[in-house]
């Protein structure tokens, strides 16, 4: 029991070195550490509406490739393939309250999620 007491306090500790200390380093040079923030979280925005309008426009050119670029980033990959199995099965839960009678667009978008996910998962 003690031992799981001190491992979690390590583990504890680490992580609040880790985020912590580049911020507490970045302190004598006011303004640098949050500009890279700031452009990596613009970043990781501009990425994050690409997909959003893939997911809404599969049909476009360059759908699938927006979702690969951010799915297939370990960091991200969770949040991706969540996202587009959340929404495929809302097309799914639509087709099958049309019984048969769903627009072409939902059952496009259900083929290109189908894609998407398979595309990401097979990096």
């Amino acid at each position: 029991m003690r031992h799981r007491i001190v491992l979690l306090l390590a583990g504890l500790l680490a992580a609040w070195t880790l985020t912590a200390v580049p911020r507490l380093l970045a302190a004598d040079r006011p303004g640098e550490f949050t500009e890279m923030e700031d452009q990596a979280a613009l970043e990781l925005g501009y990425r994050v509406q690409a997909v959003r309008e893939a997911i809404q426009h599969p049909e476009a050119p360059h759908a699938l490739e927006a979702i690969t670029d951010l799915g297939r980033d370990q960091r991200y990959y969770v949040m991706v393939r969540g996202w587009l199995v959340y929404q495929r099965q809302g097309d799914m839960s639509i087709a099958a309250a049309s019984r048969g009678q769903a627009p072409e667009a939902v059952r496009a978008r259900i083929r290109f999620l189908d894609r998407a996910i398979r595309a990401i998962d097979l990096e």
